[in-house]
C-alpha cells in the first residue's frame, strides 16, 4: 500500500518550525537514556559498553559517575575510560560523594557517561536532583548517556504503587524523557534476573532480602517490565508521528481533543493529575489543571494550601496548563470553563460531599455530568492517597479543635448578641416575645460579615440560647413552657446558618473583587510609572521600591556591567541590605542560564533569596532578586512576580536600546 503525502498547509508548518525551535532551546547536547524496568537488568553495563565503542572510536568520553554495587563485570568496563574525581560534600557529620558538575563543565568532553538520573543530590548541592545537573551539562552542549528506571518516571509512579505497594520518592518528570534523542530498552527475561539476585550479581547479600520485600517479587517484575515497554512503546509511536508529519504523511493525527483534570487540596489530586497527563499523551492532546475556589470556603489551612501548591506544581512539571477560578457553584464553573476552553473530557475526583452536604448542596460530579454535556467525564475515585493519610487526618483535627482559631469569632459574636440582648430588654414591653427572632438576624449578619462562617455559626447558637434564657416564660431558664416557640428556636437558628453562608460568601466575593482589581491596577500603575521614569538609574530604583512595597521583600536588581557579562548591583531596596558574593556567583548562575533558582526552587534551595531572569526579545538583560521577610513564596506569588519580570524585562530592553 502506498502511503498518501500532502503538502502541509502554513499553520501546521509553522507550528512544526516553532516546537523545533523549543526543544533546540531546551537543551544543546544530545541525550540518550538507558530505560530498565528494575535494577540489576544491565543498564550501567549497557551504558559502559557504549561509553567503550565511542572510547574505540576516538571519541572525547569521561564517566562523570557511575555505580557499580560492586559488579565484577560492570567493574571492568571502567578499566582505561577516563574517570572523574567526584565531588565530596559534608552532610550530617560525614562527606558523600555527588556529581562534580563544575569538574564537567570545565573539562568539556564531547560524551558525559551519568548513571542513575534519577537521584536526590545531598543538601548543599547546586541543584536537588541530578536530572537538573544533566540538563545544565547539555545546554553546555555536551552528549549525556544515562541510565533510568522505569519505576522512576513521575507519570507512572501511581501506577507503580498499585504493582508494588511501594510509594517512590525520587521521580523524574516527563518532560527530561521527552527531549531524549534516543531510548534504548535494557530487557531481562524475569527468570534471568531473579538468578542474577541469588547469584548476588544485583544486591550484595545483606540486602537481597530488603530487595525482595519491595521490588524482587516475580508478579512485581513482570508487571514492571510490561509498564516499561508500554511506555517506550508510546515514546516510539510519539517520535513516529512526528517524523511523519513533518514529511506530510496523511494520517489520523487527530489533535483537536483537549484533557482538563479537576485538582483540590487532597493528596489523592496527584493520582488525578497523572492520568490526565497519560491521557493526554496517548490521546496527543492537550490538558490542563484547573482548581476552583469556593468563595464560601473556610481560610484553608497551611498543610492543605501547602499540599494544593504541591499539585499544581506537579500539574505544571508534567506539562499542563494551571488555572486558578472562584465561585459559589463549583460544578457551574467548570463547566462553563470546560466549554469556553473546548474540553473533550473532563478528569475529576468522586464527591468528597457527606450525604447531608450533597443532599443539601448537590453533587459536584452529578451536576458536572448533567451540565456538562457533549463533555465527557471519568470519575475516579476521590478518596485520600495512600501517602501521609494518618498524619493529615491529625492536622486536620488539630486545626479544627484550635482553640485560638474560635477565639475572635466567639467573642465578636457573643458581643453582638448580648448587645442585641439588651436592646431587647428594654425593647421587651413594646414587642411582643415571637417578633425578637426577627432582631437576632441583624447580630448573626454582623458576626458573619465580620469574622466569616465560623462567626455567623456561633452567632446563630447564641441567638437561640439568649433568646430561651431572656425573653421566653419561665424567663432566666432553658426550659419553655409553651411548645409553640420551638419551630421558632428551629426557624432562627435555620435563618442564622444560612444568613451566615450568604454573608461570609458576599465578604469573600468583595475580598476576591478587591484581589483582582488591585492586581489590574497595580500592573497599570507600575507600567505607567516605568514609562515616565526619567533616566535607567530611576526607573530601576522605581522597579525595586514597587515590588518591595507590594509584596513586602528585599529586593534586588543586578545588572550587566557596561554591556559585558560580570554582574553588578545596579538596585536595591528593603530592611535587609545583606547581597553576599555567594548569591552574586548564583545570579550569575541564573543570569547565563536565563532560570529561576534559590528560595523555593530545585537549584540551590537553602538561598534565602529567589532569582528571576529578566531577558526579552531573546536578550540577557539582568536578574530580579528578592527576598521575603517572615512568611514563604507561594506559587501564585510566583506567578504575579513573573509577570512583573515580564513588564520589566520589556522596558528594560526598551530603555537599554536608547
Amino acid at each position: 500500500m502506498t502511503q498518501e503525502y500532502k503538502r502541509p498547509n502554513p499553520d501546521e508548518l509553522l507550528d512544526r518550525i516553532k516546537e523545533d525551535e523549543k526543544v533546540k532551546d531546551r537543551k544543546k547536547g544530545y541525550l540518550k537514556i538507558f530505560l530498565g524496568y528494575v535494577a540489576g537488568v544491565g543498564k550501567t553495563y549497557r551504558m559502559l559498553s557504549e561509553a567503550r565503542g565511542l572510547f574505540s572510536n576516538g571519541d572525547d568520553v569521561v564517566v562523570g559517575l557511575a555505580e557499580t554495587h560492586g559488579r565484577i563485570e560492570t567493574e571492568e568496563l571502567l578499566k582505561g575510560l577516563e574517570i572523574l574525581p567526584r565531588k565530596q560534600i559534608e552532610y550530617g557529620g560525614i562527606l558523600v560523594d555527588e556529581l562534580d558538575v563544575a569538574k564537567i563543565l570545565e573539562r568539556k568532553p564531547k560524551f558525559v557517561m551519568i548513571d542513575e538520573l534519577a537521584h536526590t543530590n545531598v543538601p548543599g548541592s547546586l541543584h536537588s536532583k541530578r536530572y537538573h545537573d544533566v540538563e545544565e551539562i547539555l545546554d553546555e552542549g555536551i552528549n549525556v548517556y544515562t541510565t533510568l528506571n522505569v519505576q522512576h518516571i513521575e507519570s507512572l509512579k501511581d501506577i507503580i504503587y498499585q504493582i508494588t505497594g511501594v510509594e517512590v520518592r525520587e521521580t523524574v518528570p516527563d518532560r527530561i524523557i521527552e527531549i531524549a534523542d534516543k531510548i534504548e530498552i535494557v530487557d531481562l527475561p524475569t527468570e534471568e534476573l531473579l538468578q542474577r539476585l541469588e547469584e548476588g550479581k544485583v544486591y550484595i547479600p545483606e540486602k537481597v532480602e530488603q530487595a525482595v520485600l519491595k521490588f524482587f517479587k516475580e508478579r512485581n517484575l513482570v508487571a514492571l517490565r510490561e509498564v516499561g515497554l508500554r511506555y517506550a512503546t508510546r515514546v516510539v509511536d510519539s517520535n513516529m508521528k512526528q517524523r511523519l508529519e513533518k514529511e506530510g504523511v496523511s494520517g489520523p493525527w487527530d489533535a483537536s481533543s483537549k484533557i482538563m483534570v479537576c485538582v483540590n487540596s487532597r493528596k489523592s489530586s496527584e493520582n488525578m493529575i497523572r492520568l490526565a497527563h497519560r491521557y493526554a499523551n496517548n490521546f496527543n492532546s492537550e490538558w490542563l489543571a484547573v482548581y476552583v475556589e469556593p468563595s464560601y470556603k473556610f481560610k484553608m489551612g497551611y498543610e492543605e494550601s501547602l499540599q494544593l501548591e504541591n499539585n499544581l506544581k506537579l500539574a505544571e512539571e508534567l506539562g499542563g496548563k494551571v488555572f486558578r477560578l472562584t465561585g459559589i457553584d463549583i460544578a457551574e464553573e467548570i463547566v462553563l470553563f470546560a466549554k469556553s476552553k473546548n474540553i473533550s473530557l473532563i478528569v475529576i475526583g468522586h464527591s468528597e460531599r457527606s450525604r447531608v452536604e450533597a443532599w443539601i448542596r448537590g453533587s459536584v460530579v452529578n451536576e458536572i455530568i448533567r451540565k456538562g454535556s457533549p463533555i465527557q467525564v471519568l470519575v475516579l475515585e476521590g478518596g485520600e492517597s495512600h501517602i501521609n493519610n494518618k498524619h493529615e487526618q491529625k492536622i486536620d483535627k488539630h486545626d479544627f479543635l484550635d482553640i485560638k482559631s474560635y477565639l475572635r469569632p466567639f467573642t465578636v459574636s457573643l458581643l453582638s448578641i448580648v448587645i442585641t440582648s439588651v436592646i431587647c430588654l428594654f425593647l421587651r414591653p413594646f414587642l411582643e416575645a415571637i417578633n425578637i427572632p426577627m432582631i437576632f438576624i441583624i447580630p448573626i449578619v454582623l458576626s458573619g460579615l465580620i469574622s466569616g462562617r465560623k462567626g455567623g455559626i456561633i452567632a446563630s447558637i447564641m441567638a437561640v440560647a439568649f433568646f430561651d434564657f431572656f425573653f421566653v416564660p419561665p424567663f432566666f431558664t432553658f426550659s419553655v413552657d409553651d411548645i409553640r416557640f420551638i419551630p421558632t428556636f428551629i426557624v432562627l437558628f435555620i435563618v442564622g446558618i444560612i444568613t451566615s453562608f450568604l454573608a461570609d460568601t458576599v465578604k469573600k466575593q468583595v475580598q476576591n473583587t478587591r484581589q483582582r482589581e488591585e492586581f489590574i491596577a497595580s500592573l497599570y500603575d507600575f507600567s505607567r510609572d516605568l514609562l515616565v521614569s526619567q533616566n535607567l538609574k530611576d526607573f530601576l530604583n522605581r522597579i525595586t521600591s514597587y515590588i518591595a512595597d507590594l509584596f513586602n521583600y528585599d529586593v534586588v536588581m543586578i545588572l550587566p556591567d557596561n554591556g559585558n557579562n560580570h554582574l553588578k548591583i545596579a538596585s536595591r531596596k528593603g530592611n535587609n541590605e545583606l547581597f553576599d558574593d555567594r548569591d552574586l556567583g548564583l545570579a550569575n548562575w541564573v543570569f547565563e542560564h536565563e532560570k529561576s533558582a534559590g528560595y523555593g526552587t530545585d537549584t540551590l534551595s537553602s538561598s534565602k533569596w529567589y532569582y528571576l531572569p529578566l531577558s526579552a526579545h531573546k536578550s540577557k538583560l539582568g536578574v530580579l532578586a528578592v527576598a521575603p521577610y517572615n512568611s514563604d513564596i507561594t506559587n501564585e506569588q510566583k506567578h504575579l512576580l513573573k509577570a512583573y519580570t515580564s513588564i520589566v524585562s520589556i522596558a528594560l530592553a526598551n530603555y537599554l536600546k536608547k
